[in-house]
Order: structure tokens, then C-alpha cells, then sequence
């Protein structure tokens, strides 16, 4: 895969890493008694579910988009390890370190993502811009010259021994 290729892909997926905490993580499912929000990451199954979860939803999702859109065919080890990356070190920090709940934060948090996703593409576009294919001009990629046409008379194949006159020359 070209090495501009695995960037989109990594931009992609770390902003959907950073779109899908900012959605899933702010959805309220109650109250306590004292008043306070209970969203998903309230109980320890939940939060487990959210960290297994929101990479792996937005791996999956990238490569069947572009599988679906005819763009290019990423890898998912490559998609999953940059997702993965990007939800614990920029995400999940900003996450539960984010002063508030305001649009500006959660865009921030989503910038994060595509941030996060570009910089954990780069060793992959790396290996592939050093070890794919090269062009070079010491080696030649034409094929080499057809040769012309050779006439067959007089064809024996007996035990699997082809016997007759073979030349060059046409009648």
C-alpha cells in the first residue's frame, strides 16, 4: 500500500477513535441519587467494553469504508495497532483530564484523534516508503523483444516426445 495511503488511513481512524469517545462516553444512561450523570464509563464493564471497543469499532469501520468505497485495501494490523495507540495515549488522557464537557474541548479531543493517528502512522508509511517497490533507472522494465513467428511442420507427439521440423522461416 502507497505511503500516502496508510496516512489517510491512520488520519481516519484516529478521528474516529476521538468522534466515537467524545459520542459514546457522553451518552447519559441515568442519575445517581445525588444528582451527578451516569454514563457508560460508570461501571468497570462498561468502561472495559469502551476501551475494547471503540478502536476495534473504528478499525473495522475504516477498512470496510474504503473496501466499500474502492479506495485503497489497509491492513488491519495496521489499523488496529494505530487505533489501539491513539485511544490510549492522546484519547484516553485528554478524555479524563478535559476541564469540561464544552464543544471546543470535544473538538480538541477529536484533533487529538487525528492527530494521534497520523503520528502512529508514520513508522508504518516509513516501512513502506523505504522497502516498496522503487524506480529505478539501473534497471530496465521493459520485456524483452518478442521473438518472431516459428512455423511447426510435420508434429509427431508420441510418449510424450514432440517430434518434427521446426524453422524459422514461413512458406
Amino acid at each position: 500500500m502507497n505511503w500516502k495511503t496508510i496516512f489517510l488511513t491512520g488520519v481516519v481512524t484516529g478521528t474516529f477513535v476521538g468522534l466515537l469517545m467524545v459520542v459514546i462516553t457522553h451518552i447519559p444512561l441515568g442519575s445517581t441519587s445525588d444528582g451527578y450523570k451516569i454514563t457508560i464509563m460508570y461501571h468497570w464493564s462498561g468502561a472495559l467494553l469502551t476501551v475494547i471497543g471503540i478502536p476495534l469499532v473504528s478499525a473495522f469501520s475504516v477498512k470496510y469504508g474504503s473496501r466499500k468505497l474502492n479506495c485503497c485495501e489497509p491492513s488491519l494490523k495496521h489499523l488496529i495497532s494505530v487505533s489501539f495507540l491513539t485511544f490510549f495515549l492522546p484519547i484516553f488522557g485528554a478524555s479524563f483530564g478535559a476541564p469540561n464537557s464544552d464543544l471546543d474541548t470535544l473538538a480538541i479531543i477529536v484533533m487529538l484523534g487525528a492527530i494521534g493517528g497520523i503520528f502512529w502512522s508514520t513508522p508504518f508509511a516509513a516501512w513502506s516508503y523505504f522497502k516498496g517497490p522503487r524506480n529505478d533507472t539501473n534497471h530496465s522494465t521493459t520485456s524483452p523483444a518478442t521473438p518472431g513467428s516459428i512455423v511447426i511442420k510435420n508434429t509427431i507427439i508420441k510418449d510424450s516426445v514432440v517430434m518434427g521440423n521446426v524453422s524459422d522461416d514461413e512458406e
